[in-house]
């Protein structure tokens, strides 16, 4: 498939998957990778594009949220950001022939129909939920899908987590992280910044 040619591909340099899934549906998936396709376009001035690999049609709704410097039928821009809507196969094999340094796919929450596309990403992040009665679906959520070996990165992400949430997984090793509340993620504050400059 196009999509396992973005993730597997030995691509010179320091270009870049990320895949991103989430345990449910509301855990914050796509606020978590538009807070970091922010992070790397604009705090560090890489050329990235934005994947919706999923159903939701949210990316849609992110389009009439903020002005663009460039909008079309199936993408928008702002600076070194591209926003990819619905990807699909012809369009994605055209995402491929561009030169970004990196790519952030979002599965939403996927997981049976893209689960071996999100596995080949270089980076694997796992949404999870901070409320009590969710913690449980990110631990079922690893057992079921994840295969670890030592060479692979896997982020768990628990979007406004506090620290006994944080602390309760991390007792079961589980490399997760809190990601702060963020009114605009278009606008990180110094904790979104530290947490990502720590990750990437």
């Amino acid at each position: 498939m196009l999509m396992d040619k973005i993730c597997r591909a030995k691509i010179p340099g320091s270009r870049q998957s990320i895949g991103i899934m989430g345990t449910h549906h509301g855990a914050g998936v796509t606020y978590t990778a538009f807070m970091l396709a922010f992070y790397l376009g604009e705090e560090l001035g890489r050329k990235t594009a934005f994947l919706e690999c999923n159903n939701s049609h949210d990316m849609g709704q992110i389009q009439l949220s903020y002005d663009w410097s460039r909008e079309d039928d199936s993408s928008f821009s702002f600076h070194q950001i591209t926003c990819y809507k619905e990807v699909r196969p012809k369009l994605l094999s055209e995402i491929y022939r561009r030169s970004y340094e990196n790519y952030i796919l979002d599965f939403g929450t996927e997981i049976a129909d893209r689960k071996e596309e999100f596995l080949n990403c270089d980076i694997k992040i796992v949404v999870g939920d901070r409320a009590q009665w969710h913690q449980q679906k990110l631990m079922d959520f690893i057992h079921m899908n994840v295969d670890v070996r030592p060479e692979e990165t896997w982020l768990y992400l628990v979007p406004c987590a506090g620290p006994n949430t944080i602390r309760h997984l991390r007792e079961l090793n589980y490399n997760v992280h809190p990601v702060p509340f963020e009114r605009d993620p278009t606008m990180l504050s110094k904790s979104s910044l530290k947490l990502f400059e720590k990750l990437f």
